[in-house]
């Protein structure tokens, strides 16, 4: 009997071994001690949807890549502590005044006092020359009244502002030193989305981490930042983790350039920290700004003078385009380099230079471009293909600068200018809400980048110019002030006293 179920095992055994020895659609564990024949190789090859691998670019030794990367671009990162000075008018009452007197009077004002307060700003760095040039973003020194840099050997310096520029967050300033290591600017236009890239800076003050991740997606623009953010986006956008304080250091490719200045982080509504989508401004952008504000102490921003829409697939249907490819010119200003060369309201403009044209990529190329430069324009007019050369002009500062200052934290623009327009903003009168301060009386008020001002007090606002009128008719108030808004869809009211 024993003898008997010995066998039958062995059977059993030897029976499951032949299955598993079988390459069928699920066990795919070995060939057969033979190999394949050529003609079910043939149908392995067909039938496989196994994808091609590459191998990892490790080390002879083993190693990542981003240990050589890290040693080398570490030193060329530095840490900025930029003291910055909040004023806020508090009420203040006289506890020494006399109580009878007081009486008499009637219970009496509250006087205001206004006070400083001095805020840290903590953020990140990257030196670009060997003689103390320092690239940042313009939020990390913006009305700082000082700004100490310390780079990694513990060394620390007193910086000043070279230039700043509001338009696409970035700064340049300068320390005392020479023969510094410095990072070069690699060319992101190269960037393909998967590229491996790493994040160096000094997130919540821990000086010098490292992340890393891969390029998610490129050309990120409308990206609604806290405190109003770079009107002028075309965000690099990444998994490698940045968080509070990564602000102005440097993202970096495997040939350990730098490819980005780490700007803003997407989180949840209750949390500050990184959740995989972190976004920093293109090195090929910040190269063009860095090096205009220090030749010229400023940015030099190529102009077409017209006005345009998004380009949806009805439209281009209607005007004969089988794609929506472009964008659509709606009017063009007068005395203006597109006037000049002949571009009309209803023209499709499909490329500049070169470049295809998007609602998003539009305004950055035309600003890249160099005053002076002679372009050529691609358009779709008539059911036809056009070419026209355009030769960049200068953007005109009325058209740049189309707004006003801050007010209760609030900065605001009119709803004609061309920045707006990432808003996608239909209304005709009021005035758009383009920046909100951290910790104001707007903030805190419940007032987002994007509304829009209807009326102050009994002021109808239409235009920039009523908006002004009603700040010097207001700003002595000592009464709260009601603004109505445009809240997305809906209306709003908020009263606000300084």
């Amino acid at each position: 009997m024993k003898k008997y179920i010995a066998i039958k095992l062995l059977l059993v055994t030897a029976s499951v071994v032949s299955v598993l020895c079988i390459r069928g659609p699920f066990l795919a564990w070995g060939e057969p001690p033979g190999g394949y024949s050529k003609e079910q190789k043939e149908r392995e090859k067909k039938s496989s949807m196994v994808v091609q691998v590459e191998p990892l670019p490790i080390t002879s030794g083993g190693r990542s890549p981003f240990v050589k990367i890290a040693k080398r671009l570490m030193p060329t990162v530095v840490s900025i502590d930029a003291e910055r000075v909040t004023k806020v008018r508090s009420p203040h009452f006289d506890f020494f005044e006399d109580p009878f007197d007081m009486f008499k009077k009637g219970f009496p004002e509250f006087k205001y006092r206004e006070r400083e307060f001095k805020r840290p700003v903590l953020g990140s760095g990257v030196i670009v020359s060997g003689d103390g040039y320092v690239l940042t973003n313009n939020h990390m020194v913006e009305k700082a009244e000082k700004i100490i840099v310390k780079t990694m050997d513990e060394k620390e310096y007193t910086a000043q502002i070279v230039g700043a520029d509001p338009v696409t967050d970035i700064a340049i300033v300068k320390i005392d030193a020479s023969n510094l290591p410095y990072a070069k600017l690699g060319n992101s236009d190269e960037l393909e989305i998967g590229d491996w890239v790493m994040a160096i800076g000094n997130p919540f003050q821990l000086m010098g981490t490292v992340t890393v991740g891969v390029v998610s997606a490129k050309g990120r623009a409308h990206i609604a930042i806290a405190g109003g953010g770079p009107q002028l986006q075309n965000f690099i956008q990444t998994d490698a983790a940045i968080n509070p304080g990564n602000s102005g250091g440097p993202l970096v490719n495997l040939k350990g350039e730098v490819i980005g200045i780490n700007t803003a982080i997407k989180t949840e509504s209750f949390s500050r920290g990184n959740i995989g989508i972190g976004f920093a401004i293109p090195s090929n952008m910040a190269k063009k700004v860095m090096e205009d504000l220090i030749q010229y102490k400023e940015v030099k921003r190529g102009w077409l003078g017209v006005y345009y829409q998004k380009l949806t697939s009805d439209l281009a249907e209607a005007y004969g385009l089988k794609k929506a490819n472009g964008i659509l010119v709606q009017k063009i200003m007068e005395d203006s380099p597109a006037e000049k060369a002949g571009i009309r309201a209803e023209d499709i403009i499909l490329e500049w230079d070169g470049k295809k044209v998007n609602s998003d990529n539009f305004p950055i190329l035309v600003q890249q471009s160099s005053i002076g430069e002679k372009v050529q324009v691609k358009l779709w007019r008539g059911n036809s293909i056009k070419f026209v050369w355009v030769k960049v002009g200068k953007k005109p500062t009325e058209v740049s600068e189309e707004e006003i200052g801050e007010w209760f934290g609030i900065r605001v623009s009119s709803l004609k200018s061309e920045e707006v327009k990432r808003f996608g903003i239909k209304e005709q009168e009021g005035v758009l809400i383009i920046e909100v301060e951290n910790g104001s009386i707007a903030e805190r008020a419940g007032i987002r980048i994007g509304d829009i001002i209807k009326r102050v007090g009994n002021k109808e606002i239409n235009d920039l110019k009523d908006y002004e009128d009603a700040k010097k008719k207001y700003s002595k108030k000592k009464k709260p002030i009601v603004f109505k808004l445009k809240h997305g869809d809906a209306t709003m009211f908020v009263a606000l006293k300084e």
